[in-house]
């Protein structure tokens, strides 16, 4: 893990996130990055479809994965601590910070960070999910940022997260605007949660604190 200090979140906003984890389990936070953060998060995401680089998402992990149109039809990019775009590192970097905070302040066994550019076309959807995988415990909470400049309510997209972890679907539920700089975080296990139709292109940067990787047992 990462070691340098985040230059994208500040004390207080950890302090936010940590506090909205422990309790109700999830938080959103509109606004949360600066225009500055924003705006080389787009450009990131910009470079990386300009390069052709994001391919079509799947639905499951590892040799299971597939992918499922009727499910979910966004392209991705894998972040990779190698890669050469300073932005990327720097939001790897962030998210390490987020998983040490946690640690100190939670006690949660968070140790890594994977995550992906998502862009949406026109039209694209994500049905509603649990982000944590059926086989592993592995996937702790999800973070989201969004990169979507001007955004309208007429322009659809929501996140649809349903707030009840008991209920599930069929329980209450909150829609968030996809708007750049807002920042959505949950307790990937709990909380089910779907991205809505957008009129336009989506565009979003999704990742997980993760814990140790332990499988499943019994039969699950």
């Amino acid at each position: 893990m990462n070691d340098q200090p985040s230059t994208i979140f500040a004390d207080s906003s950890l302090d936010e996130l940590a506090a909205s984890v422990a309790e109700p389990g999830f938080g959103i936070f509109p606004k949360l990055l600066s225009a500055n953060i924003q705006n080389d998060l787009i450009k990131l995401m910009t470079d990386k479809v300009q390069s052709d680089s994001l391919v079509q998402a799947g639905v499951g992990a590892g040799h299971e994965m597939k992918v499922r149109a009727e499910i979910r039809n966004d392209s991705i990019y894998w972040f990779d601590p190698d890669d050469p775009a300073p932005m990327a590192n720097k939001w790897i970097v962030a998210m390490d910070g987020i998983c040490q905070h946690f640690r100190q302040h939670l006690f949660l066994s968070l140790w890594s960070y994977e995550g992906h550019l998502a862009r949406y076309p026109a039209g694209g959807f994500y049905k509603a999910h649990l982000d944590r995988h059926a086989k592993t415990l592995a996937r702790e909470i999800t973070v989201i940022a969004y990169l979507n400049e001007d955004w309208l309510a007429s322009d659809g997209g929501q996140l649809r997260l349903y707030t009840d972890s008991n209920l599930g679907i069929n329980g209450p539920f909150i829609d968030v605007l996809p708007e750049a700089g807002t920042v959505v975080i949950f307790r990937s296990a709990d909380f089910w949660h779907e991205v809505k139709p957008a009129k336009r292109a989506r565009l979003s940067l999704t990742g997980w604190l993760r814990g140790r990787e332990e499988p499943l047992t019994g039969g699950i």
